[in-house]
């Protein structure tokens, strides 16, 4: 035992005092002497204490059970090893003392050996609680909270969720959950590293405290501080938890609020970076009646506000739900269609409206699943590009494409190009133009037989990047168009910096010349200005003789359409093909 542990001996008769005091003094303790029980309580709120020694019988003052129940009520007693010493020998007084609070008990006469050995066992003992103590809040910090940001994390949240959940459900009032994730901010972590990403989420954290913290902003909304909560459940998600509100409206003015102060610039070193963020919504008990309904629904309102653009926050609706489990459900499956041979190509000829005759093809990627049945391109093509996809499908499809075509070929089917659609997704994925001279080598195609068709959002992003792009591929020897053109954001004169073979003409255009004049306009300044920059032309959706003969009449190069051919597996298109010869 150690000078520094100290021992407060409490009693009312000096000559106990004394003999105690010496004896424990001779153990190298260090001991502080109280004549009575308010003397002993504020020598211990001065000083503190490793132990206390308590007379149990002190005839003047509070006695020893009373200064022992004090002792507990203090921060530091909650866990002090207290020893009473008591000339008391019935059951009741022991069994009162333990109620109280006491650690343990000796009897009078005093056993001045027995004494030693009952204190150091109780420093001992007290100094393996404080461990465990110590290791139990450590664990508690770890299982509890982030170590990142110190807020409560995914856990914590959800055990305080589903308990402000019950309050709720029994006082009759609404709460609202906010699910916030980070625009960008995996572009920071991959380009910066995780260090600067590690403090852009500290300092998020602070700021959504600071947004949090200032109630007075909120509180002629019906918001108050003390009913709001946060937690960072991993990554760049966070939540807030606003647990009693008066209306759906008042979580979306706190969102607003923590949207508006997240977005400020973060300046670190040299970087200034902006971090927007996108805000799911959901209310109890409208959007879920459980903890883990709410934070999944605003998790999925809050995909919503991203899908929108994000930097804005979107309330739950059960047509998301609804929405979501459809495109679960078709990703999931579309990321086993190629294994399964689910996918398809159909082709759709195109007609040289010159020579007359079918010699290109449109090659279009069809997916039929044995539990979805057929599934719209419109429907699956966007998710495709969103999920990562398409970069796999579409190599799928270029591939197939020009296997197909080189099977005609050498049965000598005259073909003098087949056109694969690009996504802007797959065109800017690194290492595009090696993919098409490989699959080009493989399948033994002639490259000037392939025609890519880009999207017009493909060439307004990093336009040096297009044009190196372009450039190689049209070194490769592979032909170049424009898809859907005059729908997006070009224009022939930004066109003519890019080395662009063909325009088409979106159908929207050719759907309504008969029925408005602007639309044969279009198409009509459309063909002209492409002929005078070398471009050919060709018009899509070909329903009725009157587009044909109109198309025709203006000097359009080649159309397709219904009226023509619908797309048709390969099998039956080889047959079309044969039937025109």
């Amino acid at each position: 035992m150690q000078q520094s542990t100290s021992i407060i001996v409490i009693d009312d008769d000096p000559l106990i005092r004394l003999v105690v005091s010496g004896s424990l003094r001779a153990a190298g303790l260090n001991i502080i002497e109280a004549a009575s029980g308010e003397e002993g309580l504020r020598l211990f709120d001065e000083t503190g204490a490793d132990a206390v020694l308590l007379d149990v019988t002190m005839p003047s003052g509070i006695d020893g059970f009373t200064t022992c129940a004090e002792l507990r009520k203090r921060a530091q007693g909650e866990h002090l090893p207290i020893l009473m010493m008591t000339g008391l020998d019935d059951m009741e007084s022991i069994n009162r003392a333990y109620e109280i609070g006491a650690t343990d008990f000796i009897h009078k006469p005093l056993n001045l050996p027995l004494l030693g050995h009952r204190v150091r066992y109780l420093l001992k003992t007290s100094s393996t609680t404080q461990q465990l103590l110590q290791s139990k809040q450590r664990l508690h910090q770890m299982a509890y909270f982030d170590s990142l940001t110190e807020l409560p994390n995914r856990a914590f949240f959800l055990e305080y969720l589903q308990k402000m959940v019950a309050q709720a459900q029994r006082k009759k009032t609404k709460l609202s959950v906010l699910f916030l994730d980070l625009d960008g901010f995996k572009r920071i972590n991959d380009t910066l590293g995780h260090q600067i990403g590690d403090q852009v989420l500290q300092i998020a954290a602070e700021r959504l405290n600071n947004s949090i913290r200032g109630s007075d902003a909120f509180a002629h909304f019906g918001v108050k501080q003390n009913d709001i909560s946060l937690a960072r459940l991993g990554g760049d998600e966070f939540t807030v938890l606003l647990s009693e509100i008066e209306r759906d409206e008042d979580a979306a003015i706190v969102a607003e609020r923590i949207r508006k102060n997240l977005a400020q610039p973060i300046i670190l070193g040299e970087h200034e970076l902006v971090t927007t963020t996108s805000i799911g919504i959901a209310v109890y008990p409208d959007d879920g009646e459980v903890a883990e309904n709410l934070l999944k629904h605003a998790d999925l309102a809050m995909y919503y506000a991203k899908r929108a653009g994000g930097d804005t926050h979107r309330y739950f609706s059960v047509q998301m739900t609804e929405a979501a489990l459809r495109r679960l459900n078709l990703e999931n499956h579309l990321r086993r269609a190629i294994e399964r041979d689910e996918l398809e190509l159909h082709y759709q000829p195109q007609l040289d409206t010159h020579t007359r005759t079918f010699s290109g093809l449109e090659a279009l990627l069809r997916w039929k699943n044995n539990e979805l049945g057929s599934v719209s391109p419109a429907e699956f093509i966007p998710l495709a590009e969103e999920t990562g996809l398409i970069i796999s499908i579409g190599e799928w499809v270029l591939r197939r494409a020009c296997e197909q075509v080189q099977v005609w070929l050498d049965r000598g089917i005259p073909l003098t190009r087949i056109a694969v659609n690009v996504s802007a997704v797959q065109f800017l994925h690194r290492g595009f133009p090696g993919l098409v001279r490989k699959i080009l080598n493989e399948t033994g195609l002639r490259p000037e037989i392939l025609e890519l068709e880009l999207t017009e959002s493909a060439l307004i992003s990093d336009v040096e990047y297009v044009m190196d792009v372009l450039t190689e591929l049209k070194q490769i020897g592979v032909q170049l168009a424009i898809d859907d053109f005059g729908t997006g954001y070009s224009s022939l004169s930004r066109l003519k910096n890019f080395p662009i073979d063909r325009l088409k003409v979106d159908q929207m255009f050719v759907r309504n010349l008969e029925l408005n004049p602007n639309d044969g306009a279009i198409t009509s300044a459309i063909i002209a200005m492409a002929g005078n920059m070398n471009m050919k032309v060709t018009a899509e959706g070909v329903e009725s003789k009157f587009q044909m003969d109109f198309l025709r009449n203006i000097f359009c190069d080649e159309v397709q359409g219904y009226l023509l051919c619908k797309p048709l597996p390969a099998k039956q298109l080889e047959e079309f093909l044969n039937s025109q010869s």
